[in-house]
């Protein structure tokens, strides 16, 4: 009977360890689609400076496919403008889902170090038995 009651907490301990693992896989997901935004980010900001430079009548082309396409240049800005805060907007919910894992994951370290030392008190338990 002894045993058994040793066993519960190592396969809890098994399946929090599991939960943490996936956690952090999790973060690190988070961490490289964020790391792909912000340089999305940065590259839309720099296109934006550029065209703020040009000229009203300055010719603009996009790229779609292998063809570069003509294009309205304030069309242009406004598309830029949008991709910034669409890009914006991704960071914001990336962060915020971010912060929820890394809250989840303190949690999680504070209930597997609970029960490491739980499991230690049996330990010691049955050496004294």
């Amino acid at each position: 009977m002894a045993s058994s009651a040793s066993r519960e907490p190592q396969r809890d301990l098994e399946n929090k360890a599991n939960d943490l693992s996936k956690l952090q896989k999790d973060i690190a997901k988070n961490h490289q689609v964020r790391k792909k935004y912000t340089i999305q980010l940065g590259e839309n900001e720099l296109v934006l400076k550029e065209l703020d430079l040009l000229k009203e009548d300055a010719n603009v082309y996009k790229l779609i496919g292998p063809v570069l396409v003509k294009q309205d240049l304030a069309e242009a800005n406004a598309n830029v403008r949008k991709r910034i805060e669409y890009i914006s907007a991704e960071l914001k919910r990336l962060d915020a889902a971010l912060q929820d894992l890394e809250e989840k994951q303190t949690s999680k370290k504070e209930a597997i170090f609970k029960l490491q030392q739980r499991i230690q008190s049996l330990q010691a338990g049955k050496a004294k038995a």
